[in-house]
Order: structure tokens, then sequence, then C-alpha cells
């Protein structure tokens, strides 16, 4: 069996925590505490250089928002970010962002109550209509005040009945049955902001969303730096991303081990060789991050191919 595999880690951690029998341990057991180490553990201990990579976003017309479907599979997300190729601004404090590109909205009549729950319809003038932004807002004959908002998808939720839409493009509004009357002459406030469409120069990451601004006025790929979680070993002769972790991995597991089973005598002895081995992990990542300049708010990037350098600007 090599020396780098999944059984080599399991007899590796037999080794360390003394367990030589599937009687104290199954492989199972030792298995779940490999992943776990490997997967979420691993990754926060060390970030490492060959788990970056590129976590990229197909944007669609008129569409600012993008979940971060990548939250389970992806560490970290961090600049530089691309956009059609183009380097991109890149946000994570809300406040800047809005500061920079203020999103200001317009509050319109829609139309008047007229004594009845709905269905109410009307139009929103600006547009295009920029999406999440949408609230309307009426007072019913009980003096209750109603709102709903829009989901980002063009469905309308809150104090109505399934079905309400508004039509971002057209700034239709239709189908707004509220849970109360409202009387006649009311008046039903619409409030949401516009935008002008281009490619988008700036993107917010926060709350787990990308938010870019100008909104796509067509389809661009966005790409942004990212650290990805490694795979977990499933099979006996799985190895790891790097044949050289084999041991880390396995000091790593055995901690958590040692941990579970409130030995923190052996955990102590253990925890000086984990550090070591932490130590040989993490050469290789500064021996590459070391063939360049680290990227600051003085420099841009090289000119190649005529310099390796990253000069001052």
């Amino acid at each position: 069996m090599a020396l780098y595999t999944l059984q080599a880690i399991r007899d590796k951690i037999r080794k360390i925590t003394a367990r030589p029998s599937p009687n104290q341990i199954t492989d199972s057991e030792i298995d779940e505490y490999i992943n776990t180490f490997l997967v979420y553990d691993l990754p926060e201990h060390l970030r490492l250089f060959i788990l970056r990579t590129t976590y990229t976003i197909d944007l669609v017309p008129g569409q600012p928002f993008y979940d971060f479907t990548g939250k389970n599979e992806y560490l970290t997300v961090e600049p530089p970010a691309y956009v059609a190729g183009y380097d991109t601004q890149y946000f994570q404090d809300l406040q800047t962002f809005r500061n920079l590109f203020p999103q200001p909205r317009y509050v319109v009549q829609l139309t008047t109550g007229t004594g009845v729950a709905g269905p109410y319809a009307g139009t929103f003038t600006y547009i295009p209509v920029k999406p999440t932004t949408v609230f309307i807002t009426a007072i019913d004959n009980a003096g209750v005040s109603l709102v709903c908002k829009d989901d980002g998808l063009g469905n309308l939720v809150g104090n109505i009945l399934p079905g309400a839409t508004i039509n971002y493009r057209t700034g239709a509004v239709t189908g707004i049955i509220w849970s109360g009357v409202i009387a006649n002459g009311t008046i039903i406030y619409i409030e949401a902001a516009t935008y002008q469409s281009a490619r988008p120069l700036a993107v917010l990451f926060f709350e787990n969303k990308f938010e870019f601004w100008p909104v796509p006025d067509k389809g661009y790929l966005f790409e942004i730096v990212a650290y990805k979680n490694p795979l977990s070993l499933i099979n006996s002769v799985d190895e790891p991303v790097l044949r050289e972790w084999w041991e880390f991995i396995a000091w790593g597991a055995s901690l958590k081990i040692f941990s579970d089973n409130l030995d923190m005598d052996s955990y102590a002895k253990a925890d000086v060789l984990f550090d070591r081995h932490k130590v040989l992990i993490e050469r290789r990542t500064l021996k590459q991050l070391s063939t360049q300049r680290a990227r600051t708010i003085y420099s841009d990037y090289d000119s190649y191919p005529y310099s390796n350098q990253y000069p001052y600007i």
C-alpha cells in the first residue's frame, strides 16, 4: 500500500492513537475523523496555494444579484475580480459600496383603493426596475399598514395573496389582493429603484450574495479568486490533493480522536508534532508566493513579458 493513500492514513492514525484493532475504532469512524479534518480544518489551518482557484458566475441581463452557491465548496473569495476579462472593483462593505454607487428609490402612486381587497394593478414609470427594491404599501379600512415586496424574481410577497407580480422591464404590477379591504380613495404607494444597464464595473459581496453595478446589460462571465475545500477521501486507495499531506492529515485526525476521548496528555504530545508537520506543509505555498511581491494599493500588475516584478505606479 502506497504511503499517501487513505489506507496509509488510517494505519498511521492507529499507530499514533494506539488503537490497532477495529474493535477499538472502526475504519469508518477513522474516515469520519480524517475527512472532518481534511475538508473543514486543514484549509482553516493553512490557506494553501494549491487550493486557490476561480469562482465563476454567468451574469444575465437585468439581474444584479447572484447567490454564492459555492459557500459549502469554497472557503473564501477575494480580489482580483473580472467581468468579461476587465478588472472589476471588489467590495465587502455595504456602506462604502452604497456611498460610491448610490441607488435612490422613487416613491409614486401605484393606484387607489376601491373598497375591496383586490385585485389591484398599476405601473411604476421609472423603468427598468431594479430587482429586490420594490416596496408597495397600503392602509386597510381598519387602519392596519399592509406591505408587499418583490423576491428578486418578479413575484410579490407580503400581506397579500400569492400570485401578484411585477415586470421589471415594463414596471407593470398585477394581481395584488391584500389581506384587508382598501377603502375608496386610499392611495397605494410603490417605491423602487431604477438603473441604467452596462458592463458591471463593481461588485459587492455581502450576505453570501454578489451584487453588480451597473446592472448587466447582457451576458458576461464573472471570475473571482477563491479558495476551495479539499475533497473527501472515500476509497482506501484515494489520495489527498498533495501526497505530502498524508502525515499531516493523520496527525490532525488523531488530535480529534484524543480530544473526543478527553485524552489531553496525548493531545498535548501529538500537538507538537502536528505543528511541525504544519510548518512542512506550508513551505510549498511560502516558496510559491515568494516568487512575486505581494500586490498592494501602491502597486499594479507587472508589464509582462518585459518584467516579472510589480512596478510602482
